[in-house]
């Protein structure tokens, strides 16, 4: 159902259509919540059986119609509901591909593992720029009385991002360092 609450909690702010919700998406949480475009109009097709959200055709003139949604009143509840209910396990159990590669690296060369780790640290670092990005946007938002209330809590997510990918970053920069000293050493 988490789809579904990211949803409803982008429709809370304004009514929008499915490329508008990708586009959201992808502009701000991305970074820790992502969404396919499939993914997002079968979750709102569901979102709309269940009565949660109703959409309704805009046409436009030279341009095909635009299919917008808007939260209805048992889907505000339903978000809010679900807002108010924090789990008891509040941190992420993490399944890392990659993690799970290295722990296992003994078996590779460490050339091989010292590229693996450099293209890593490249991701990061991209995620950063990427990052830098979203605190912009939020900025923007800072100058609009609707959502200048709503850009403290933006900004508290924007932090962790941040701080999650400086320490990436760092483990990834000490481990080719080791890697670089074993290699030395054979």
């Amino acid at each position: 159902m988490s789809l579904a609450n990211a949803l409803l909690g982008l429709l809370n702010y304004r009514s929008m259509t499915g490329y508008d919700l990708k586009k959201t998406f992808d502009d701000t949480i991305d970074f820790f919540w992502s969404a396919q475009m499939s993914q997002i109009y079968r979750e709102l097709n569901n979102l709309e059986e269940k009565g949660l959200v109703k959409s309704r055709i805009e046409p436009q003139d030279k341009r095909p119609d635009r299919k917008v949604y808007e939260l209805t009143k048992e889907g505000k509840e339903t978000f809010l509901n679900w807002l108010n209910k924090f789990p008891n396990q509040l941190s992420q159990h993490k399944r890392s591909r990659f993690l799970m590669r290295i722990f296992f690296s003994s078996r590779l060369k460490l050339d091989e593992l010292a590229f693996e780790m450099t293209r890593y640290k490249k991701e990061k670092e991209k995620q950063l720029k990427y990052l830098s990005e979203v605190e912009e946007w939020i900025k923007g938002y800072n100058n609009d009385d609707k959502y200048k209330s709503e850009t403290f809590y933006w900004d508290l997510i924007l932090r962790k991002g941040y701080k999650d990918n400086t320490a990436d970053i760092k483990w990834a920069e000490e481990c080719l360092q080791l890697i670089k000293e074993k290699n030395n050493h054979h």
